[in-house]
């Protein structure tokens, strides 16, 4: 019983057209040769656009404005990987691209478990249960991206393996 999973792939896109407005999306306009500087310029404060674009209705880290704002946090760091992903020395980066897969990792488990659905307030045990693993999780991906936004120069060791 999976429903609603073709509106998840589109959630991402919708909030890249939303935040293409603050902050931008696609693909790097320079060369993307690794140049540390430039990668951290232009994505610390993408994220920081992101992370500080949280909707008024969001307060618990559950609800329907709690998981726009998550899809919006994770679009961006998709962004990231993709780009990093492509860039040649990418194993220098790997404080990003563990960064970027845990929040994916998260967003997804966020989104799985129908975060959007959970209440403020709860009233039996189970509700309870999903309200603190839902509010969890947001929490987890808000301070992911917090702490990807310090993560984003390359390593000085190139990787041996």
């Amino acid at each position: 019983m999976r429903a609603g999973t073709g509106l998840r792939a589109l959630i991402p896109l919708l909030v890249c057209g939303f935040i293409t407005t603050t902050a931008g999306c696609g693909g790097s306009a320079d060369d993307q040769g690794g140049g540390s500087l430039e990668l951290e310029k232009k994505w610390h404060g993408r994220i920081g656009d992101a992370v500080n674009a949280k909707p008024d209705g969001c307060r618990a880290g559950v609800g329907s404005a709690c998981e726009t704002h998550a899809a919006a946090v994770h679009a961006i760091t998709e962004q990231l990987r993709e780009e990093v992903e492509a860039l040649p020395d990418k194993a220098r980066y790997r404080a990003t691209l563990d960064g970027t897969t845990a929040i994916d990792q998260n967003y997804d488990e966020y989104f799985g478990s129908m975060c959007a659905t959970v209440p403020e307030t709860t009233i039996d045990p189970a509700t309870t249960q999903k309200f603190a693993t839902c509010s969890g999780l947001y929490t987890t991906i808000i301070t992911g991206a917090t702490d990807l936004q310090q993560n984003l120069r390359p390593s000085e060791e190139s990787p041996t393996g």
